[in-house]
């Protein structure tokens, strides 16, 4: 699909029956059987011909696209129900001058809820390959005069200097991954700690990383040479499922408690040195 960055916000509002589903799953309370009703009451949108919705989300106008991203989706249909428990935590886990690091940013959805809560002098560091989740970003933190609030990486996180191959996902651009190897873009794989320390960050109040699977290697490059001071306080990740223990182990090792758990994320906060 092409996302449109070029008309103002505002020039593709839901209307009809779009607009009366929305509506309605934002009136509903989160959890239970009410996600449940969420998921019916968006087909509306889902089947809708147009490709690209206009919403005030969280006091944000944004710009998403109603198909061929998941969490996009989800995003501009359930943003109350989606990764609900991890929003919140997050929210807490911020504050005044807070620093927020986004690996694999997508779309942008943990990015703008961090943004979303207005704290005075927020910054937010932002990691993302793919070229048309990074013109989606931008269009929306244009949009909503936030672009000077986020340092914008357009590489992938890699163990080492390095360059990838960006495999786009056909059916859900969330999915895409990077591989060592084969016939996709080609982009630069940049180590954390480098990115940070460009940067210019002094601390790391809170992280959220998902680079489909490649979260260990990147972050034991990471502890191995980054000094304590810029390992993040708060980390969410996904620990849940076939593939996450090890990721789990690595942060517990670290020194990091695991505070809770959702259906796909872990939620763990930095305690003591190993």
């Amino acid at each position: 699909m092409i996302f449109d960055t070029t008309s103002p916000w505002g020039t593709w509002k839901p209307l009809g029956a779009a607009a009366l589903s929305l509506k309605l799953i934002d009136l509903l309370p989160t959890g239970g059987l009410f996600r449940k009703l969420a998921f019916l009451l968006r087909k509306p949108v889902k089947n809708h011909d147009q490709e690209v919705y206009d919403r005030e989300i969280w006091g944000l106008k944004l710009r998403l696209a109603a198909r061929g991203n998941l969490t996009e989706q989800r995003w501009l249909t359930m943003a109350n129900f989606h990764d609900a428990p991890e929003r919140d935590a997050l929210r807490r886990a911020l504050h005044p001058g807070a620093v927020f690091l986004d690996v694999g940013a997508n779309a942008g959805f943990y990015t703008f809820w961090a943004l979303s809560q207005r704290y005075p002098g927020l910054r937010v560091i932002a990691v993302e390959p793919t070229d048309i989740m990074l013109e989606r970003m931008r269009y929306n933190l244009a949009a909503n005069d936030l672009s000077a609030a986020v340092t914008l990486y357009p590489c992938a996180v890699t163990p080492t200097p390095c360059e990838v191959v960006i495999e786009q996902h056909a059916g859900n651009v969330g999915q895409t991954a990077v591989r060592s190897e084969g016939s996709g873009r080609r982009v630069p794989g940049r180590p954390l700690l480098e990115l940070l320390l460009e940067a210019k960050v002094e601390r790391v109040d809170a992280m959220k990383i998902d680079i489909e699977g490649y979260e260990v290697p990147v972050l034991e490059a990471f502890y191995q040479t980054a000094p304590r001071a810029l390992w993040p306080r708060f980390v969410i990740g996904e620990i849940v499922g076939e593939g996450g223990a090890p990721l789990k182990s690595l942060l517990v090792s670290h020194g990091y408690r695991l505070e809770s758990a959702t259906k796909m994320n872990g939620i763990l906060i930095l305690e003591a040195m190993p």
